[in-house]
């Protein structure tokens, strides 16, 4: 099989990269699935989308991905609302770092505020305060359905003449003459003149076949999803003190995530002390949530870099041969910016948001990272 784009991963960043490449004339598209489209860490993420970030990097990648949302759900017919997040502040050192972070949000066009209780009672009314301090608002920030995020655009894509192989595994890159040949999989040989790498934590693995040895290493996350009920919280909460958070999806589940102690690289295992603070954190600030019955827990990944930031883009070492992996738990809510800033390092270009070029696989071995500290989950 011959193509010119291999793009190994049918999450949502190989699968709006595809389309992307399409608008842009690139025809010749095979996308590579080990599994099947949106079965990493798409199909499990909490669906959040802000830039309401600590580093420039972020924030203004994720300005360009804001921007692209709403063209993006249209086009595809993706659910998408600006519901806004809440930071809950219990500490009051908390509160005086979450005052710089917000000016600093603030100066680079972010439009965060901090609140009090009263005002956290406006925006979510079932919710108990009395244990609040202050809080972020950040009201640009919002959600998307993650399965039409990637099911939508593929579907397009499929009409279009696009191949898509799942249950198909990448074991190989091929390299000749540090140039980007094409990948051999477990259906055989696809020839290729570029090949994307984005498949989450397991693009490390792919990527060590040509000597590259990106600086990324597995967490297991956990998450629990209520059943149905009608909209009652319409932002996205976090608890920062416990790194702990809730949203209810737009199909009306709850949707809890808690961070607990994990080993990095392991295998991901259902936990008991997971369920135990997620139910007791929550069930804290709404106690009618002792009476909702939990339909699913899943774990899942964040692949992790160093400087909590993804690696985009292509590498000096291998012509033709590009990355996009890394995200630390922001893959879904960048995805738009991202496809945009590949398609144009792939077609000759370079990316509209310049603070991409910062997040280079060189940067690692030059001591340039970047500092994040808005993580959680």
């Amino acid at each position: 099989m011959k193509a010119e784009v291999v793009v190994v991963g049918a999450g949502v960043t190989g699968v709006l990269t595809s389309a992307a490449l399409f608008e842009k004339g690139i025809h010749n598209i095979v996308l590579v699935e080990k599994n099947y489209p949106g079965s990493g860490g798409s199909f499990r993420c909490a669906t959040g989308i802000r830039a309401s970030f600590t580093s420039r990097e972020h924030i203004e990648v994720m300005k360009r991905a804001i921007e692209l949302w709403p063209a993006i759900s249209a086009k595809y017919g993706i659910r998408y609302s600006r519901d806004g997040y809440l930071w809950i502040l219990t500490r009051e050192r908390d509160v005086e770092f979450f005052k710089k972070v917000v000016e600093f949000q603030n100066s680079r066009g972010v439009p965060t505020r901090m609140i009090g209780p009263s005002q956290v009672q406006e925006l979510v009314p079932t919710m108990r305060t009395d244990k609040i301090i202050a809080a972020v608002h950040d009201p640009m920030a919002g959600k998307a359905s993650c399965f039409e995020a990637v099911l939508n655009p593929l579907a397009v894509l499929r009409k279009q003449g696009i191949t898509i192989l799942s249950n198909t595994q990448a074991n190989k890159l091929i390299v000749e003459n540090s140039a980007i040949k094409g990948v051999l999989t477990s259906k055989g040989i696809i020839h290729a003149d570029q090949v994307l790498v984005a498949a989450g934590g397991e693009s490390k693995d792919l990527l060590k076949t040509v000597g590259i040895d990106l600086p990324i290493r597995n967490i297991p996350k956990h998450v629990m999803v209520s059943e149905t009920f009608k909209p009652l919280i319409k932002p996205l909460i976090i608890d920062w003190s416990t790194s702990s958070y809730i949203l209810q999806l737009l199909h009306g589940n709850f949707y809890i995530g808690a961070d607990i102690p994990e080993e990095h690289d392991v295998e991901a295992s259902n936990r008991l002390e997971f369920l135990r603070k997620a139910a007791r954190v929550w069930s804290a600030y709404f106690p009618w949530l002792r009476e909702v019955y939990i339909l699913r827990y899943w774990t899942g990944y964040y692949d992790m870099t160093p400087d909590h930031h993804p690696i985009i883009g292509p590498f000096k070492e291998v012509e033709g041969l590009y990355v996009a992996a890394g995200f630390s738990g922001h893959g879904f809510m960048m995805a738009p910016a991202v496809a945009e800033a590949l398609a144009e390092y792939m077609t000759g270009g370079k990316p509209v948001v310049r603070e991409f070029e910062n997040l280079n696989y060189e940067r690692f071995a030059k001591g340039e990272v970047i500092k994040e500290v808005a993580v959680f989950g």
